[in-house]
């Protein structure tokens, strides 16, 4: 193939957000409700959730902000609630510095040297560049990290009470939360929920699939409330794209060359990905890198790609006994509850066996369960099947 037909090609289908809305594919009705909450709400913090690589950072990039000034936070700093609102008020204070606004350049100057004033970091402190990437400071395996608490509290309300002057409203956007330990998220957002729930100031966050569930189950308790209702006033699910949906992003993604991957070859690509983009994009670049000397993929030439890829990963994290192997293969075959399982396998494999690899399997991720019905995911059945 020619190198810049395949440099293009693996450009264009390398996994990053997207900046062209004419990229995005089938998000339209979240995203709608999305800039309904930050033209409406009046304040509060709102979930955006999902599996890893649904897409979530990309859809809060289009998120519309025209009628509100737009802050995108990341938190790297999670030692303890002290370090995790200092970081914040950090990294707010950066992106005020930019506006180029005299009143608000002022407190923010003065937020900043007073956080990297007030840090001390030891030796181990790996996070402490974020901080003091401008500065030079001295390493000590004596120093501690300090914090007064209340002055950062005091000098973020001040920043944000007068960002709001003078845009009228805030848009905070914090990234990458759904990449943490549902613990972690937990405590960096009960740190910050205090100093975000202000009037005019909405906050969107990105969050992973079980804070969504456990979100859910706390909405439908009757009579009750959990302790994510004390932080999120509503939380927006993004599902999984479609087969169809898939396919339409490469070829958005690859415009200049629709004809690289033939339909059937995009169908086994996206049949793969079970409807993540990240995978998708993944599988199909693999393809396109270890076919560089092909002109055009077809469905023959992508499933055979695909297989080696998947029996190559797998192998290297998972070995499967006999009976497993028994058992992943009658799933294969047909999505069933536990107990048509167990009676399938009657003769097969002893039963409360069955129960114990069950367990074991959807602990790894190797069987998943959806109302009381047990599947494998695509990348799973993909290698079951060859077996």
């Amino acid at each position: 193939m020619n190198k810049n037909k395949l440099k293009y090609i693996i450009k264009a289908l390398f996994d990053a957000p997207i900046s062209n809305k004419d990229f995005l594919v089938n998000r339209e009705k979240e995203l709608n409700h999305l800039n309904k909450i930050a033209y409406f709400q009046p304040m509060g913090i709102f979930g955006l959730c999902g599996e890893t690589g649904v897409g979530k950072t990309t859809t809060l990039n289009f998120i519309d902000s025209e009628d509100a000034k737009r802050f995108h936070i990341l938190i790297t700093e999670k030692d303890s609630k002290e370090i995790i609102i200092g970081d914040f008020l950090y990294k707010l204070s950066i992106l005020a510095l930019k506006l180029k606004n005299k009143k608000i350049n002022n407190i923010a100057k003065e937020s900043k040297e007073f956080i990297l004033n007030e840090m001390n970091y030891n030796t181990t402190y790996g996070g402490g560049l974020s901080f003091a990437a401008n500065i030079s400071y001295e390493k000590s395996v004596n120093n501690r990290k300090r914090f007064n608490i209340y002055s950062v509290k005091e000098y973020i309300d001040k920043l944000l009470s007068l960002l709001v002057e003078e845009y009228g409203k805030i848009l905070i956007i914090i990234d990458e939360l759904d990449k943490e330990k549902k613990e972690e998220v937990l405590n960096i957002l009960d740190s910050l929920k205090n100093v975000l729930f202000k009037e005019n100031i909405i906050t969107f966050v990105s969050l992973p699939f079980s804070i969504y569930r456990e979100y859910s189950n706390d909405r439908m308790r009757w009579n009750e409330s959990g302790n994510l209702e004390n932080i999120f006033k509503d939380m927006i699910f993004l599902d999984s794209l479609t087969i169809e949906d898939i396919k339409k992003m490469i070829l958005k993604r690859i415009k200049e060359y629709p004809d690289y991957f033939d339909i059937e070859a995009l169908n086994e690509i996206a049949v793969f990905s079970d409807g993540n983009p990240r995978d998708a994009l993944w599988m199909a670049q693999q393809i396109a890198l270890i076919n560089s000397d092909i002109d055009r993929i077809s469905k023959d030439i992508a499933k055979k790609s695909i297989g080696m890829i998947i029996s190559q990963n797998i192998e290297k994290s998972f070995s499967f006994t006999k009976i497993q192997k028994i058992i992943l293969k009658e799933i294969a075959r047909n999505s069933l509850d536990k107990s048509t399982l167990v009676k399938k396998l009657e003769g097969k494999v002893k039963r409360q066996t069955v129960y114990t690899y069950i367990k074991r399997l959807m602990n790894d991720g190797i069987i998943i369960e959806n109302k009381d019905i047990l599947y494998l995911p695509a990348k799973i059945r993909y290698y079951i099947e060859n077996f």
